[in-house]
């Protein structure tokens, strides 16, 4: 949807996206060529950039000046199908002022660094280890959706590729006796 968008408004914006994927590059790259994606793409398996960011569930988005100041952050589902996010996008673009939206997070470093060790071994082949250390890591960190979500991803590939189920999601939230708003 978001290339669409791009598309519509003439390409008269950067747009830029960040993957979060521990299955690595050749991954990200087969849904890019399969949603047709022309816009920039950034692998950060280790989600260090999420970490800097400030924010634990994807898609998150953030709405940048020219002076690279970020001037919105949209930390929960950030999808332009969601008419609210696609009038705050048209006002920001269309240079209207925007609300700042909620304070950056911050990711326990214990977290991230057992998140991150996980990659690493998921990346070695190593499936069974990448899991116990993103176990590890979402005890450390429990509404970390970013952490969550990669487990679900090597557990279930399938409710991921080539759409992710969002519906399984929830209900793997409600079972996991998630007590938050649904990311």
């Amino acid at each position: 949807m978001w290339q669409r968008y791009w598309e519509q408004r003439g390409r008269d914006f950067t747009m830029l996206a960040i993957a979060q994927d521990a299955r690595g590059e050749a991954a990200v790259a087969e849904s890019v060529r399969a949603y047709g994606v022309a816009f920039p793409v950034l692998l950060d398996p280790a989600s260090t950039i999420a970490a800097a960011l400030g924010f634990r569930i994807v898609p998150s988005g953030f709405l940048v000046d020219e002076d690279a100041r970020i001037r919105r952050r949209h930390t929960e589902d950030f999808s332009i199908g969601d008419p609210r996010v696609r009038a705050t996008v048209d006002a920001f673009l269309d240079g209207r002022a925007v609300e700042p939206g909620p304070r950056q997070e911050q990711m326990d470093p214990r977290a991230l660094e057992q998140f991150a060790e996980g990659v690493a071994a998921q990346m070695a082949g190593d499936g069974p280890r990448a899991l116990r250390l993103w176990r590890r890591a979402l005890e450390l960190d429990p509404e970390n959706f970013l952490i969550r979500s990669q487990i679900w991803s090597a557990e279930h590939p399938d409710r991921f590729w080539p759409v992710v189920d969002r519906q399984w999601q929830e209900l793997q939230l409600m079972k996991d006796g998630y007590d938050k708003p649904l990311p």
